[in-house]
């Protein structure tokens, strides 16, 4: 299903739009828009879907979205049967990357914030949010434009900082990496990224790094936490992921477009990472429109 591309009212005028939301459920279809947005839940429960990401939400909650990441917080079906005024409640901010002006995140005192919002084209969940946070997001919507600015830094820079939290889409689905500052791994994730379809060889690889392939593959691991063949494997299922909220191919297509000659494969391999059978994953999704 193709997201609907939101504009935000405010957004030309103040880069800060934040809001309550307090409705019987949480309305909005499928959508993204260009500026990022933090979301904490307040009230209900139900199901997000944050690119290639599915999981429970519940009150407490707290996100931090990139720019152009779709996203859908589905309540659970009963706030659809028996709607009940102000059953859903959340605090929504929405800005822009350079909301303090073009120049303030290049500042090095800044780079923790930097860095966190080019993360958060994956979606980061803020793990057991210090009351603290709540506390600022609370307080956020009583504040000026002015104090907005400087409130905002600070929320991001406490969030940044702490590093309490998940990414929750894969890196084939963002098509986002982390540099590092380190050249080798941007190739890398460069190339991959944009020839994950094909039959990569990992010699290839390595020779582009001018390493030998056991060397190559200790690099990789040491700078990224992870093995190259699972860095491939999460790129080529988050295409896949794409591909089946789409709904018009079929399991065995969606493996071949995303770079897997096995279907059988595949299917283990998706279920073993994400818990369910490609079927059931679209099937789960396709179910909630």
């Amino acid at each position: 299903m193709k997201a609907l591309h939101l504009k935000v009212p405010a957004y030309s005028q103040f880069y800060i739009d934040a809001r309550r939301e307090q409705v019987s459920y949480f309305a909005n279809p499928w959508h993204f828009h260009d500026e990022l947005e933090i979301t904490f839940v307040l009230k209900s429960e139900g199901t997000k879907f944050i690119g290639d990401h599915i999981s429970e939400f519940k009150p407490g909650e707290i996100i931090l979205l990139g720019s152009r990441l779709p996203h859908y917080w589905r309540n659970h079906n009963s706030y659809y049967q028996q709607p009940l005024t102000g059953a859903a409640e959340a605090i929504i901010i929405r800005f822009n990357q350079d909301y303090a002006g073009t120049e303030f995140l290049k500042i090095p005192p800044m780079k923790p914030v930097f860095d966190l919002l080019n993360n958060a084209r994956r979606g980061i969940h803020i793990r057991k949010p210090h009351r603290d946070l709540q506390q600022k997001l609370i307080g956020f919507l009583t504040l000026d434009e002015s104090q907005k600015t400087i409130a905002l830094t600070d929320i991001l820079l406490s969030i940044a900082t702490q590093k309490s939290y998940d990414y929750l889409c894969s890196i084939g689905y963002a098509h986002q990496y982390k540099s590092n500052d380190i050249e080798k791994i941007d190739a890398v994730y460069n190339y991959v990224l944009n020839n994950f379809k094909a039959d990569l060889s990992l010699d290839d690889i390595a020779l582009r790094c001018n390493m030998n392939t056991a060397a190559f593959c200790r690099y990789f691991k040491r700078k990224t936490g992870k093995t190259f063949v699972d860095f491939m494997n999460e790129i080529r299922l988050g295409n896949a992921a794409k591909l089946l909220l789409k709904g018009d191919l079929t399991v065995a297509q969606v493996a071949f477009e995303s770079g897997f000659n096995n279907p059988s494969y595949f299917n283990r391999l998706f279920k073993r990472l994400k818990g369910l059978t490609p079927t059931h994953y679209q099937s789960q999704y396709l179910h909630t429109k």
